[in-house]
């Protein structure tokens, strides 16, 4: 698909589009960089009209070096110009980062949607838990014993799992 039709489908979970450089740029790089990866757009406003950007010799690589230095972990993205309708448009591409969360200047956004969403403290630590492929059951609880668990509770965990018939769990919960 070329940039025009991409454009006319109009800002997503993978597609925003912005102006001119600014922090919110790096927070969406950021937002999307948390989620599945995608593009920002800069030079065609929030309706999609090609406003075009003004670029300097070293405009490409002043965004480069400003995302890379104001995320954490630093992100390193392509950035490709095209002309359209005889103005310069800025592609940034953005991978999804394997492990989560990216934070810029010490904030963690994620795309949704069409937005970016500030994390939470809850969401953040999930976040990272995913993108290892763990949950907080996966680990041991410090400090406790068997005697600490409610032994029905186990007992009926126990015959649940074996009513479902996916497989059988042996033993007794004592």
């Amino acid at each position: 698909m070329n940039l025009i039709e991409r454009i006319q489908q109009g800002e997503s979970e993978t597609l925003e589009f912005k102006r001119s450089f600014d922090k919110e740029t790096i927070e969406t790089v950021c937002a999307i960089a948390n989620a599945k990866g995608g593009q920002v757009v800069m030079g065609v406003n929030d309706s999609g009209a090609i406003v075009g950007v003004q670029l300097s010799n070293e405009s490409i690589q002043h965004y480069l070096n400003q995302i890379k230095t104001q995320t954490e972990p630093g992100l390193v993205v392509d950035i490709d110009a095209f002309q359209q309708q005889g103005k310069t448009v800025l592609v940034i591409s953005v991978g999804e980062f394997p492990i989560k969360p990216v934070s810029f200047k010490g904030r963690f956004y994620k795309r949704k949607a069409n937005s970016n969403h500030q994390l939470n403290l809850t969401e953040i630590a999930n976040l990272h838990l995913q993108s290892l492929q763990l949950s907080w059951d996966t680990y041991s609880a410090q400090n406790t014993t068997w005697q600490d668990l409610d032994q029905q509770k186990v007992e009926r965990f126990f015959q649940r799992v074996n009513q479902k018939g996916r497989f059988k769990l042996e033993g007794s919960a004592e």
